[in-house]
């Protein structure tokens, strides 16, 4: 019987193949550029949040001193706080109707009349600081302290525990009555 011996012809450099050398480089090259994508990503993201966090409550801070200036503005007088004292309740009367301002825990609330006190501020922004100052002639009508000027200082922060997007700002404004 005859044996044939198979003869296997060496492949050439193009049909071998890549090295265990030549893929753990292009393994690393690939490793690199992936982690440098990874950070740049990352770097963007936390960008992109901060920013939406200095807009959420600069925006906050805008609405709150918007609206308690166009209240104190209708107003005919402010019975709280007392002419040269201060506090952190502003009640004044708009058309006979009682209006207050006070922070209930962190948020910003207003109440008209007797009806349920509506948030100012939303749910991730806190108030931190906010005092009002009547600085007024003091006038008698009605058992009531007529102010003629109204300053308020208010601070506002957002609400979060990681110290990367802790951010606060703060206003003051100085608004008098018609």
């Amino acid at each position: 019987m005859r044996q044939t011996q198979l003869k296997f012809n060496k492949p050439s450099k193009a049909e071998r193949g890549f090295s265990i050398l030549e893929l753990l480089l292009y393994m690393a090259i690939f490793t690199i550029i992936s982690f440098g994508l990874v950070n740049m990503i990352s770097t963007l993201n936390k960008g992109w949040t901060r920013s939406q966090v200095e807009s959420e409550v600069q925006q906050s801070l805008r609405y709150a001193i918007s609206a308690i200036s166009n209240d104190i503005r209708k107003a005919s007088f402010v019975s709280q706080p007392t002419a040269g004292s201060s506090g952190s309740l502003l009640d004044m009367n708009i058309s006979g109707q009682s209006y207050k301002y006070f922070l209930t825990g962190a948020a910003l609330q207003k109440q008209i009349g007797t009806n349920p006190a509506e948030n100012i501020t939303g749910n991730n922004v806190q108030v931190k600081n906010l005092v009002f100052y009547t600085v007024a002639t003091p006038a008698q009508t009605n058992a009531q302290i007529t102010a003629t000027t109204t300053q308020f200082y208010i601070k506002v922060g957002y609400n979060s525990s990681n110290p990367e997007y802790s951010y606060d700002q703060s206003a003051t404004s100085t608004v008098n009555l018609r």
